[in-house]
């Protein structure tokens, strides 16, 4: 079972490539981590609706429905921003925030009953968010013959997570460039989706 902590791997990919590699065939990077003989038994992307009606907002909307058009195999478990009013330290006004809640929370309860419902074998982890730490400790007190396995995205190790874990690794360039969704994706109304333009195809690249 593979575990993805969506803006975690987001801002990764974001802060180590730009536009690059963000149009993300989940489904497919995940049996990119299976060794020869190993079965996927599922994969559960953990991600929160924006509240803005920005660019980035119309973008997130494209690329979920992408993955429930191309990605048989992923449950995507939604999470929810909190709006709250933050204030200006240079010129005291104020404006609108909104922050992320629930994505560990619902990490850590959905890994931990997998675990006891004995669901994995080997459990991967796409994060690296020390917040995280505690499910993997329970699983190896309590289910030892499971492994943890973390998969740091790019610029995003934690030594916490690393200790926790059976086993860690971070994810190259080369796996993100070789699981891109195709550039179009053909629903089963007959519609289609488009990769945004912001989001730079690898291919094109020279």
């Amino acid at each position: 079972m593979v575990y993805i902590d969506g803006y975690n791997l987001y801002y990764g990919i974001r802060a180590a490539y730009g536009g690059r590699y963000k149009w993300l065939d989940l489904e497919s990077l995940a049996r990119d981590f299976l060794r020869p003989g190993m079965m996927l038994a599922g994969v559960k992307y953990f991600t929160a609706i924006t509240k803005d009606t920005s660019d980035s907002h119309r973008r997130q909307a494209v690329y979920l429905k992408a993955l429930v058009a191309y990605c048989g195999r992923l449950e995507i478990i939604h999470g929810r921003f909190l709006s709250k009013t933050k204030r200006c330290r240079a010129c005291d006004a104020q404006y609108p925030s909104y922050e992320e809640k629930k994505t560990d929370v619902n990490i850590a309860c959905h890994i931990l009953n997998d675990a006891h419902r004995d669901r994995f074998d080997i459990a991967y982890l796409i994060s690296g968010d020390s917040d995280l730490v505690p499910p993997l400790t329970i699983i190896g007190q309590y289910h030892p013959e499971k492994k943890t396995i973390v998969a740091h995205p790019p610029r995003r190790k934690s030594e916490e997570l690393c200790r926790a874990a059976s086993g860690w690794f971070s994810i190259g360039e080369q796996k993100l460039k070789r699981n891109q969704l195709p550039e179009r994706i053909r629903t089963k109304s007959g519609g289609r989706i488009i990769r945004p333009d912001a989001w730079v195809s690898p291919a094109s690249e020279t």
